[in-house]
């Protein structure tokens, strides 16, 4: 394929009655948080573009447009006039050219000047409302155009008229597909883009190199997110703060005030990560709630005696889990969803892993006063010591991402993650199987152990976490 201009790509003009969601498809298909999205009738009076860009290249943009007003008044013009099919197209623009001098039928005059120029049609129409005859006039006047168009099925309320709507909608559009703006995520997306293509042959080269980039920037994205969940798993097992202990002080008295600066700092090393991971998905004015939350939300303080039991993981489980990390070997229990086998397969040296992770949620970090050549007495607190801390920075991490990445851009609501069903069950990292497990564990000891990672470690770690993201 030749390579495309960079001032060459597809151009699409959402249409359809006030109030009907248009706006929030533009909003979910651009991932562009600024598209106003607003309940109230009559929001969008001129036409607004969109972009997607990838890497500096605008891959397609979109027209969020005015409401028909009176569309059945415009076709009755239009076929007051009609002498062929074959200039109803140089009939519409006719329209369009006098009513804009006179200032008459300035939403449709708005609407329609976009489509003219060549942008692709997706009409868009909210099937929790009863069809009515009176839209064929709106979708008449869209066939006149001549320009490929889809039709889109969005469902605002919670009735369902889809049959009906799709009916009628088969006469005028060649594609009609569902679509919810504040569901649909990266696949559905793609999708429409690929259905597109087929209508309108001199947008493929277009469409296909936007569909490619948007892929690529997709596994890319994916691949960044890993790379952050992967470099502040290395801090949850190496990160130690330094705190002045003087010859004198009552250090015992002291270790509860550090411990909890040392779980401050980790707190907020978790929401950097996690701010990292929603700029990469472009939410960037995403809200997110982490004090009014549900008992088993897993963004609970990280260290709160519930954050440990949230993904179904009760003490005695949580023990099994560091039986087998701590003993490094290739066990056969399945220790994140409730194996039976306690502590089957594994050594001594488990045991004592397990137990510590028992007694982990209550001791977080270890506290160690020692003497600097030139600093006098220093304390430091960390690492953690409990040995599923990591398991569990993981998964919260892993479900937060996914949330984040599925998250459409329509929905304006504050970000409140609670885990489902399956996921009160057994985490992301419990549905790895016993040799996935071993590796990561494998790393986890390897960084543990050096106080850091290199390159390789490092990026094997992000190639497993890539992976999971992948999968779950």
């Amino acid at each position: 394929m030749s390579a495309q201009p960079r001032d060459e790509f597809a151009r699409f003009a959402v249409v359809g009655r006030v109030n009907k969601g248009k706006s929030s498809i533009v909003s979910t298909f651009t991932e562009d948080d600024a598209v106003r999205v607003d309940p109230a009738p009559r929001s969008t009076r001129s036409c607004q573009e969109f972009r997607l860009r990838v890497g500096g290249r605008t891959l397609f943009t979109i027209v969020d447009t005015p409401g028909f007003e009176d569309a059945g008044a415009v076709l009755l013009w239009l076929q007051e006039r009609e002498t062929s099919a074959a200039d109803r197209a140089q009939l519409v623009e006719q329209f369009v050219r006098t009513f804009s001098a006179t200032g008459e039928f300035p939403e449709e005059c708005e609407l329609l000047a976009p489509i003219l120029a060549g942008a692709g049609i997706l009409y868009v129409v909210d099937a929790s409302k009863p069809y009515r005859p009176n839209y064929e006039a709106e979708m008449e006047i869209l066939r006149w155009t001549g320009r490929p168009r889809m039709a889109l099925v969005n469902r605002i309320g919670s009735d369902d008229y889809e049959a009906e709507w799709r009916r009628a909608l088969d006469q005028y559009f060649s594609i009609v597909r569902p679509f919810d703006a504040h569901t649909s995520g990266f696949e559905e997306r793609l999708a429409l883009l690929r259905a597109f293509r087929e209508l309108d042959p001199s947008a493929i080269d277009a469409l296909d190199q936007s569909i490619a980039m948007l892929q690529a920037d997709w596994d890319e994205r994916r691949r960044e997110s890993a790379r952050a969940i992967s470099e502040m798993l290395v801090d949850a097992l190496t990160m130690t703060i330094e705190r002045p202990a003087g010859e004198f002080d009552d250090h015992k008295a002291k270790e509860r005030e550090w411990n909890e600066e040392f779980r401050a700092a980790m707190r907020e090393r978790e929401r950097r990560q996690r701010r990292d991971v929603e700029l990469l998905y472009h939410h960037d004015a995403l809200e997110r709630r982490e004090d009014d939350l549900a008992e088993d939300a897993i963004t609970t303080d990280l260290f709160s005696q519930k954050t440990w039991r949230v993904l179904g993981l009760d003490q005695w489980q949580l023990a099994r889990a560091g039986a087998v990390g701590g003993a490094a070997v290739g066990g056969t229990l399945d220790a994140l969803s409730g194996g039976t086998s306690f502590l089957a397969g594994t050594v001594i040296g488990g045991l004592v892993g397990g137990l510590s992770s028992y007694f982990g949620a209550r001791n977080a970090a270890r506290v160690e006063v020692v003497g600097r050549p030139l600093g006098g007495r220093v304390a430091i607190i960390g690492p953690v010591s409990d040995a599923n801390f990591a398991w569990l920075v993981l998964d919260r991490a892993i479900l937060h991402a996914i949330a984040v990445s599925g998250r459409a851009h329509a929905v304006r609501a504050a970000l409140v993650l609670s885990p489902g069903e399956e996921e009160r069950r057994v985490g992301p990292s419990g549905k790895l199987d016993a040799r996935e497990r071993d590796t990561i564990g494998a790393l986890f000891n390897r960084i543990r152990r050096a106080g850091g990672t290199d390159s390789e470690t490092a990026g094997a770690l992000t190639d497993r976490v890539a992976a999971l993201l992948e999968r779950t």
